[in-house]
């Protein structure tokens, strides 16, 4: 099996996951034990901490890269982003592909969001299944969902901007 085909097939088995009000655990116990060895704590956004269970979970069988997913990849998603870049093992880039990590930034760029690239749809719009996140289209949530993202938007001051993607890649 491709790696980005065992990521989205990770990413797929948490769709509808639910978390407790105010970001204070999951409804499933076996989540959110596997959630805290990703590194998240209560009160936490959990949208970043999501990709990198999936991430680590689909390099387990390769030591090597599951060690640099497990220190480049945290609970901040512009942090991830810019760790992952500065490590150079895996390339960051302005394209989707199946598998990615999406990083989107705040339109302040002090916060971001996270999610797993599923597919690119066309152009200017992937499928992603993200956590954190609800499926009215806010990157605010309480979920694990499917989303379509638009790529290519104006900048929006208040809104998410793409940052870039972190790309799997095979071993």
């Amino acid at each position: 099996m491709k790696r980005a085909d065992k990521i989205i097939a990770l990413a797929t088995r948490y769709l509808n996951r639910l978390e407790k009000p105010d970001n204070k655990g999951f409804y499933n116990a076996e989540f959110e034990k596997e959630m805290k060895v990703a590194g998240w704590y209560v009160g936490a956004a959990w949208c970043a901490f999501f990709t990198k269970l999936i991430w680590s979970k689909a390099y387990a069988d390769y030591k090597p890269l599951q060690s640099v997913v497990d220190r480049m990849a945290n609970g901040g998603a512009l942090m991830t982003l810019n760790n992952f870049k500065n490590n150079g093992q895996f390339p960051i880039t302005q394209n989707a592909l199946p598998g990615s990590i999406a990083i989107w930034r705040m339109g302040d760029g002090s916060r971001g969001h996270a999610g797993i690239v599923v597919r690119k749809v066309d152009a200017n719009t992937i499928e992603t299944i993200e956590g954190n996140t609800n499926t009215s289209g806010s990157r605010e949530g309480d979920r694990v969902a499917a989303k379509l993202r638009t790529l290519n938007r104006p900048f929006k001051a208040d809104g998410l901007n793409l940052y870039g993607f972190i790309n799997p890649i095979e071993i």
